[in-house]
């Protein structure tokens, strides 16, 4: 098995698609933090912020007024809490942004490593195919399943490495660009975080969003292992990584809603509490992913295995 997955990494880096796609994503993660910091001077949202307590303290009135309804006394603590949010997230968000919290962050940006490694995981498979070299893969007294695993290893080792990449990337360009903290601690999504638990925070978030782009990549190895279309598990694969929200928002009414693998595959939002539903939690959500891996890579390999090779 260490041979074949060797192999299958020795082949992904010896085309120059990949190499490109590395470079460019240190090339956009530092680009984009350079033009964060050069933008720092236009943003001020201490109007909207001003305009947000107005708005508050006409609303603490309303609520004090002994004849309201408990319909409307309901509607009004619920807008409350929604200002609440808004000032906390505005007063957050106009602060000057220090490298720690820059750093702490960069889990936002793991979708560009999700995209690269549904391309890498759509084509390791199907490429072989469209490209006749399937009979001469197949030719070696290996066993399928065992192929099929070293190529999926390898798409793992991919998202790890781009993963490592962004991280890392992300952290020289925090350093290059943004000043260390003057300050114990910074706020995190409402929460407050000291500086010295930074290290440690950012990288249990890079973990979980690790977890959502090797989800992701699995149901696009899957699809270009079952169809052989390199096109078409990467079309299927982003149309769905950027309209499961949406998907899942239009079902939210229906309680199959919380199994649908795009309300569970973004772990990182149990810890910024911009979950979909409110009982959800981790536990559920990590069975849940469990489940759909499970039946991804066993789709994969009943396709690769009992399938004839006429290629």
């Amino acid at each position: 098995m260490p041979k074949l997955i060797q192999n299958e990494w020795m082949k992904l880096w010896s085309k120059k698609g990949t190499w490109v796609m590395a470079i460019l994503l240190v090339a956009i993660i530092i680009g984009f933090q350079g033009i964060a910091k050069l933008s720092e001077k236009y943003m001020d949202d201490s109007r909207w912020t001003e305009t947000l307590q107005g708005d508050l303290a006409e609303v603490e009135k309303e609520l004090a007024s002994p004849d309201l309804t408990e319909d409307k006394k309901v509607e009004l603590e619920e807008r409350k809490s929604e200002m609440e949010s808004n000032i906390s997230f505005s007063i957050e968000s106009s602060q000057p942004q220090t490298r720690e919290k820059v750093i702490t962050e960069t889990f936002g940006i793991m979708s560009m490593v999700t995209l690269l490694t549904i391309i890498v995981a759509s084509g390791i498979v199907s490429t072989e195919f469209s490209q006749g070299t399937i009979k001469m893969l197949l030719s070696r007294p290996v066993k399928r399943w065992k192929i099929l695993t070293s190529k999926y290893i390898t798409v793992l080792l991919f998202c790890l490495l781009a993963t490592t990449i962004t991280y890392v990337s992300s952290a020289i360009g925090a350093f290059i660009f943004f000043p260390a903290s003057v300050e114990n601690s910074f706020m995190f999504y409402g929460t407050e975080l000291t500086t010295s638990a930074f290290l440690g925070k950012s990288l249990y978030m890079m973990f979980l969003a690790f977890i959502n782009a090797a989800v992701i990549s699995t149901l696009a190895f899957m699809l270009g292992t079952v169809f052989r279309s390199t096109s078409m598990a990467n079309g299927v694969s982003i149309f769905l990584f950027f309209t499961g929200p949406v998907i899942v928002a239009f079902l939210s009414k229906y309680e199959i809603a919380k199994y649908v693998l795009f309300a569970n595959a973004n772990l990182t939002q149990y810890e910024t509490g911009q979950t979909f539903f409110d009982d959800m939690t981790m536990p559920f959500s990590i069975a849940v992913l469990i489940g759909y891996v499970i039946i991804f890579l066993v789709l994969s390999l009943v396709s690769f295995t009992k399938r004839d090779v006429t290629a």
